[in-house]
């Protein structure tokens, strides 16, 4: 797992009222890097995660085991991007279609969150807590309330699915670029 706090400072968040801004502005980065690798949406990500952050505030006094405090985290961040994730279905149903060939440039294509912005709710959520936060299959199972076998294999397709979407942008290339072997 990429992101730590001192255990000493969650203890002591639950109690002092400054220990707590401190946590929250130490795991405020976290909890938008991971609300943007599901929602891939810099606003509605910035959303989710004070959002979630407010939660934490509100839950933490009442969270009783401090090694519990990062799947815990986790689970507050992924729920409250999920709901946001609904929301802008729910708004997406009212607007216009778009033709998907107009939906991004060539540079933008070429991105790899564009792949994963591509996958399955379940999917995503898996890659990012797994590529993003550095959660192993037990972890992200118990954030998710799945089975650690069911997110070992939503990553096995998750993972199917990206080489094939970086396979087609790959070969969708300029055909300039086969010249210059560096460049890809």
């Amino acid at each position: 797992m990429g992101f730590t706090v001192d255990p000493g400072l969650v203890r002591e968040a639950q109690r002092d009222g400054a220990a707590l801004e401190t946590l929250l502005v130490a795991l405020w980065p976290e909890a938008f890097r991971v609300a943007l690798g599901v929602l891939h949406d810099r606003g509605l990500a910035e959303d989710a995660a004070q959002e979630a952050c407010a939660s934490i505030a509100l839950g933490l006094p009442a969270l009783r085991s401090t090694e519990a405090f990062y799947q815990w985290m986790y689970r507050i961040i992924i729920r409250h991007a999920m709901v946001s994730a609904k929301r802008l279905k729910k708004m997406a149903e009212f607007s216009s279609p778009v033709e998907p060939h107009a939906v991004s440039s060539d540079v933008e294509r070429l991105d790899i969150l564009a792949a994963i912005a591509t996958l399955p709710k379940s999917q995503r959520t898996a890659v990012v807590l797994r590529y993003y936060a550095g959660f192993n299959s037990s972890e992200i199972a118990s954030v998710m309330g799945a089975p650690a076998a069911t997110i070992r294999f939503h990553l096995m397709l998750a993972r199917r699915a990206l080489r094939r979407a970086l396979a087609v942008i790959d070969s969708s290339t300029s055909p300039g670029l086969e010249a210059c072997p560096n460049v890809r």
